[in-house]
């Protein structure tokens, strides 16, 4: 039997997902359409106990967020202050205390705790790098400074467009300083000029919303208490239509779902699409925290896409557990001619991740074009169907196809429910540190 992605149909989800409904940002009506969508979807495929899993989440928007720079220069000379127009709020931060704030820039670096040893207070800061407040102890040098506000730069995206910088609730939790981030061009500019002095205007609020999962399953006939998890996320980040990050993920998953469908399964699959992944996915962390111990000892295996079809990039391939499962992937990618760099290795920034905190093994896909394991495209608003492939995202499809039917079918395991120690230490301190979310979920799952 034919285990083929359909390029015609990965193209109709593209359009459904991208151009019908566009924006799904985390708890909009557009991410409830696509999860109308993707239900609608794996109920035409026939599979079973489908579910909706709602979840509230703490969420955030900001309506205004505007940067000005001057550059002194001669003073019979009027140079009026310079609007960077790259400059976007971070995710959860707060408004600024007045409608607008001033003070002089001060370069941070990359935040280490010298590049904190300056008069800070009343500055507005420049950091370059991700700013990452899961860092704790960043997070109190900031607090301790005096600093104003905070600009920032993701260096994954070493461009000249704006880019939506993202951040999980508990990060920020009881931090006060004004974020914004700003083009990585504008940042190099603006640390070539100095000294300068910046205004900051942001205007943000915090709120409860509501966002959901989508899961349904083909069940085992011999092994149905073997769970096979397949997923992506269908939430993107604000300004584009996440066609690569992470309708790719979302399309993978349905049409994995429809090839399964067509077999005979000797384990059951799970196939789920989770909202709120940007926020460090949320959807999944609470989809897991949602079931018992029990339930989670069933799931043997998962499998999870996100941002798997930009035209220009190399496919990777992570895989967290033991080394016959690595062999395997490294088998079935060899024997498909399929092309990737496989590693053994974890990646904690997406939905399998939690999984992993459970000790459940896993396979990430993800494709890149840049140093680090980023798309050129990433959170900006380039992440459209313009520079996506339907022929990369089916080799992808296919080559986990087979490795999903194998495992599904085979009579006795290749590989045991385990993460290797190293690999397990990872993900115990990751999750210790950066990942758990403060809250306990509400399990309000439906038929």
């Amino acid at each position: 039997m034919k285990t083929r992605a359909s390029q015609p149909a990965i193209n109709r989800h593209w359009d459904v997902l991208c151009h019908d409904i566009g924006h799904r940002t985390a708890g909009s009506t557009g991410e409830q359409e696509a999860a109308d969508y993707i239900e609608s979807r794996l109920q035409n495929l026939g599979l079973t106990d489908i579910q909706r899993h709602h979840f509230e989440f703490p969420n955030w928007s900001s309506s205004r967020c505007m940067l000005k720079v001057s550059v002194p220069g001669d003073p019979k000379m009027i140079r009026p202050p310079r609007r960077i127009t790259s400059a976007r709020a971070n995710s959860y931060s707060v408004s600024t205390p007045k409608k607008w704030i001033r003070g002089r820039l001060a370069y941070l670096q990359s935040g280490l705790p010298l590049d904190f040893d300056q008069p800070l207070k009343g500055k507005i800061g420049l950091l370059i790098g991700a700013l990452a407040l899961s860092d704790e102890k960043l997070k109190q040098r900031i607090m301790r400074s005096g600093l104003k506000a905070l600009l920032s730069v993701d260096t994954r995206v070493p461009f000249g467009w704006p880019v939506s910088q993202g951040a999980a609730p508990h990060w920020v939790d009881g931090f006060n300083v004004p974020m914004a981030g700003i083009a990585y061009h504008d940042a190099i500019n603006l640390v070539e000029q100095l000294p300068s002095t910046a205004e900051l205007s942001i205007q943000a609020r915090h709120f409860t919303s509501a966002s959901q999962n989508i899961l349904g399953q083909i069940v085992g006939h011999e092994y149905p208490d073997e769970v096979i998890l397949v997923s992506g996320h269908h939430d993107c980040v604000e300004e584009n239509v996440g066609a690569d990050d992470n309708a790719s993920g979302v399309i993978f998953m349905l049409e994995l779902a429809r090839i399964l469908s067509k077999h005979r399964l000797r384990r059951t699959v799970r196939f789920v699409s989770y909202g709120v992944e940007e926020r460090l996915s949320i959807g999944s962390y609470l989809y897991m925290r949602s079931l018992s111990k029990a339930q989670q000892r069933k799931i043997i295996f998962a499998a999870n896409a996100d941002g798997i079809s930009s035209a220009v990039g190399t496919d990777h391939v992570r895989v967290t557990g033991t080394p016959p499962l690595e062999r395997l992937v490294q088998q079935t990618w060899r024997t498909g001619k399929h092309p990737a760099q496989i590693s053994s290795s974890v990646h904690a920034y997406t939905d399998h991740f939690p999984f992993n905190i459970v000790g459940v093994p896993s396979v990430s896909l993800g494709r890149s074009a840049i140093v680090g394991g980023a798309s050129w495209q990433l959170h900006s608003k380039h992440d459209n169907t313009d520079h996506v492939s339907t022929k990369v995202l089916a080799r992808s499809i296919n080559t986990t196809a087979k490795l999903l039917l194998r495992i599904a079918n085979v009579k006795t395991s290749l590989f045991t429910r385990r993460i290797n120690p190293i690999l397990q230490r990872q993900v115990r301190s990751i999750a210790r540190d950066i990942y758990r979310h403060p809250w306990s979920p509400k399990d309000t799952a439906t038929q």
